[in-house]
């Protein structure tokens, strides 16, 4: 599966702003996981269509 228009959008403007520190993508599945610099979207993960879902560490009890 090839990267999609609509993230390589959202890549650009997180690079643009410079809040882009790392991605990586997934060819089986199409998402990218991206870590940025900001304190509310750490580390998240981009779907094909764009949307970006915050991912929550877990903490251990």
């Amino acid at each position: 599966m090839e990267p999609t228009e609509e993230q390589y959008l959202v890549l650009n403007a997180l690079d643009t702003l410079a809040l882009l520190r790392d991605y990586r993508y997934d060819e089986d599945t199409g998402i990218f996981i991206i870590i940025t610099l900001s304190p509310v979207l750490p580390l998240a993960i981009l779907r094909p269509n764009g949307e970006v879902t915050l991912i929550e560490p877990v903490s251990e009890l």
